[in-house]
């Protein structure tokens, strides 16, 4: 019994629409487990999220997420760095960067040069003089609790908080900056400011 050009052309077209169908139907059965590629964010996850309601004192963090970065007691070389690398996290944020702000609390008591030097690494820097002390308890609670969950001492110093000041994510000293744009990447997109 020989096909006829008709019928062929009949049985491909079946066979083009059924193939998806019966794709699926064995990925969703429990003789093949699919699983999609995780994706898990690098920095720590702060479960429940804390809300910083004292940083919405500046127009410029209205709605936008931010890379908070609380500056150590004497801002020196190593300080200098990590805001030199937080400038490249927020350029490489590229579009999305307009959906993103640096944020400095300074805790040294030379406020007034280590913001000009720190205006002069990156001018889209937002500087907190003088943040209120409610926000730093706060961070400081966020930091002694993730440090008793890594069971190790933990130094954080750079926090991520949404758009509605929620802090989500912190991220040790010793943190890579490809990591921390990696999530903010992540987070700019799944919350769909990446228009």
């Amino acid at each position: 019994m020989s096909l006829t050009r008709q019928q062929i052309t009949l049985l491909s077209i079946f066979a083009l629409f059924l193939t998806p169908v019966l794709l699926v139907t064995l990925m969703r059965s429990t003789s093949w487990q699919y699983q999609p590629e995780r994706s898990s964010n690098q920095g720590l996850l702060v479960q429940p999220p804390v809300h910083l309601p004292l940083l919405a004192e500046s127009a410029a963090i209205d709605g936008k997420w931010l890379l908070l970065y609380v500056t150590a007691e004497n801002c020196d070389r190593s300080c200098t760095d990590d805001i030199v690398s937080l400038r490249q996290v927020h350029k490489a944020a590229g579009r999305q960067g307009k959906h993103l702000s640096i944020v400095i609390l300074n805790t040294n008591t030379h406020a007034e040069g280590i913001q000009s030097t720190i205006e002069s690494i990156y001018q889209d820097i937002i500087f907190i003089a003088d943040p209120a002390e409610e926000t730093l308890a706060n961070l400081a609670r966020i930091s002694a609790g993730l440090a008793s969950e890594q069971g190790r001492s933990t130094h954080i110093r750079t926090f991520v908080a949404d758009p509605m000041l929620n802090v989500m994510l912190a991220y040790r000293e010793d943190a890579y900056a490809g990591n921390i744009s990696k999530d903010l990447k992540h987070l700019l997109k799944w919350s769909r400011q990446d228009k």
